[in-house]
């Protein structure tokens, strides 16, 4: 290992490497806030049980004020290298696992550690290549019961299916939450915790009381993890995966089999539907969207412009002038002209201006087609169309994801993204949770050009 990494690997303190270990404490850190396709999940979070650490006292005891983290980490190292039972060569994976425990402990799942191999996928996806079952996925939180004895869940949900991808052909839609994968429970909460309302009211030597102990230990034993779900959903290549899906508006669970490969998405499609009237789908924000959409309005002669927004997702912050943001704010400045496109709201309540210098391509009235899958940076560029443009924002409620998310490259290819703010619109309206003020309601699916919405939003323009 190189002197680099292990200075890298030496911030992350004992607590967080034991809790790397912990088969659902942390690997259930994961949520998002939920959109109004959501509107049944709670946004309250509160964390599972830490694992806890054996050992013997010692007589001196330091104030753990006084011990830096960095010399917590070695000294643990130090033990697992010299005592552990089996012999440890990989120095790096103890390094990645305690600085994914580390970012875990933040509870936020939009801050986090990428080894490798897991940043590659992470910039196919942002450049529009997915493997897996070709979703956007993410984590929400949710309350299981009510009152002082409800539990906190998190809760794997489809954010939006890629166009074209296998999961947008089996079905699954915006708001979909994942239960199970081929019979696993994906595992949401510690269902240990349930036994507390249980020996409430028995002895814990109590047959019903141990029944349902061992019941909680094998749903553990036998779940999948939040990672371990994601590592299926999104790596996994020519093979079925059976899933379980509870979804708004459905009595019952429903049985979706989905497919798994790999997904390449064209960002920007345009067409004319009639002399005066254009159609504008941008899926993903990246360099490839600039030029397209780039190209596309400098070739049009239209004087009405319906923006279709569905099921993009938005993405990490790579730059301000590159990749999602830069692409987003690009296409605001082609369709409004140069100035105040967004507002990134930092610790302290620092207010600090997205602008956009990118001239106006034309001068267009505009309409914008949204759904529960119009996420983030897309969200923001709604807004800003409608204050600075005048657009009227036609279809449902989007998701309401206002994180302004960094990704950082790190050394030998890993990576880690980092929430640094919040987006808000070009006037500064927050649209977390709620998502962005809708003037024309009205049911869409994803985007395509031929249907009602579309026609909806031209009459509407």
């Amino acid at each position: 290992m190189t002197r680099p990494l292990r200075v890298t690997l030496i911030v992350a303190p004992l607590t967080l490497l034991a809790a790397a270990s912990f088969v659902c404490g942390q690997a259930l850190r994961h949520s998002v806030l939920p959109g109004h396709r959501l509107a049944h999940l709670d946004n309250r979070v509160s964390s599972l049980p830490e694992a806890g650490i054996g050992g013997t006292a010692s007589d001196e005891t330091l104030d753990p004020d006084d011990v830096a983290p960095e010399d917590t980490f070695k000294e643990v190292l130090r033990y697992v290298k010299g005592d552990y039972v089996d012999r440890v060569d990989d120095e790096k994976k103890l390094g990645f696992g305690a600085v994914k425990a580390m970012l875990a402990s933040l509870d936020d799942p939009r801050t986090r550690f990428y080894d490798p191999t897991q940043r590659r996928q992470l910039i196919d996806q942002l450049n529009g290549r997915f493997s897996g079952i070709g979703a956007t996925l993410t984590v929400v939180k949710q309350r299981k019961g009510t009152g002082p004895g409800a539990i906190e869940q998190r809760r794997l949900a489809v954010v939006a299916p890629i166009p074209g991808g296998p999961a947008a052909k089996a079905g699954l839609q915006a708001g979909d939450v994942i239960t199970e994968i081929d019979g696993r429970w994906v595992i949401a909460y510690d269902p240990r915790l349930e036994l507390d309302q249980l020996t409430e009211d028995a002895d814990e030597n109590d047959q019903r009381t141990q029944t349902a102990a061992k019941e909680a230990v094998d749903r553990l034993a036998k779940g999948t993890s939040l990672p371990r779900a994601l590592e299926l959903l999104n790596s996994s290549e020519g093979k079925s995966l059976s899933l379980t899906v509870e979804r708004t508006g459905s009595a019952q669970p429903l049985k979706v089999t989905v497919g798994t490969g790999a997904t390449s998405v064209e960002p920007v499609e345009y067409r004319a539907l009639n002399d005066h009237a254009g159609y504008l789908r941008v899926t993903q924000f990246n360099d490839r969207a600039t030029e397209q959409f780039t190209a596309a309005l400098a070739a049009s002669r239209v004087s009405s412009l319906v923006v279709d927004l569905r099921d993009n997702v938005g993405g990490p912050v790579t730059g301000r002038q590159t990749g999602a943001l830069g692409s987003a704010l690009a296409l605001v400045g082609r369709l409004t002209g140069p100035g105040q496109a967004g507002v990134v709201l930092r610790r302290g309540n620092r207010m600090e201006s997205l602008s956009t210098t990118v001239p106006a391509a034309g001068k267009y009235r505009l309409s914008v087609l949204v759904n529960g899958g119009t996420s983030n940076v897309a969200e923001m560029v709604a807004a800003s169309l409608k204050e600075r443009g005048g657009a009227q924002v036609v279809g449902s409620h989007t998701f309401g994801d206002s994180v302004y998310q960094k990704l950082v490259e790190l050394r030998e290819g890993a990576g880690m993204t980092v929430t640094t703010g919040r987006l808000l619109s070009a006037r500064g309206v927050d649209f977390t949770g709620r998502g962005v003020s809708i003037d024309s309601q009205t049911a869409v699916g994803g985007p395509a050009y031929n249907d009602s919405a579309v026609q909806r939003a031209v009459g509407a323009g």
